[in-house]
């Protein structure tokens, strides 16, 4: 399936020079790499932005919250596996990258949009109810309605457990 570009906003805004990725998993690596070649096409810095939800990874029992460092740690070896496989591929590109927890991905992604000229996104495609099709996931659905700059959607089937 073919990317699908949203544009929401007034028009003529100015430019911020960045071009942003969600990356949830390494899966997200061909995202990394369209979104890397789009900031090179516009002499544009690439910003990686891999976000958590800190409950749904911890659970709802506060003793569980022990280990979010170690979470955490494992969310940045994550970022980090795409992050360097996108700076060797593009040595000349800028490129930023951060783990961050959030209550919401959805939140944290549209405030990060604000930031940028373009978000480029994967989204699993989970099957519809009563097989009428796929359905967006919540957070994909929540970013393409409220995003802040324009968003490049790359559209994929839905992994082995994930929605």
């Amino acid at each position: 399936m073919n990317p699908v570009v949203v544009v929401r906003g007034p028009d003529g805004e100015r430019a911020r020079g960045t071009v942003l990725v969600a990356v949830r998993d390494e899966d997200d690596l061909a995202c990394a790499r369209y979104a890397a070649r789009e900031a090179g096409l516009h002499g544009a810095a690439l910003r990686v932005l891999h976000v958590w939800n800190v409950l749904r990874s911890a659970g709802s029992m506060v003793s569980m919250l022990d280990g979010v460092d170690e979470i955490a740690g494992e969310h940045a070896e994550t970022l980090k596996a795409v992050t360097d496989t996108i700076r060797e591929e593009f040595p000349d590109l800028a490129v930023e990258a951060r783990a961050e927890a959030g209550g919401s991905v959805a939140g944290v992604l549209v405030e990060a949009s604000g930031h940028a000229d373009l978000l480029v996104m994967g989204g699993r495609r989970a099957p519809g109810p009563l097989g009428l099709g796929p359905n967006l996931g919540r957070a994909t659905h929540s970013v393409l309605h409220h995003a802040l700059c324009p968003v490049l959607f790359l559209p994929r089937p839905a992994g082995p457990g994930t929605p």
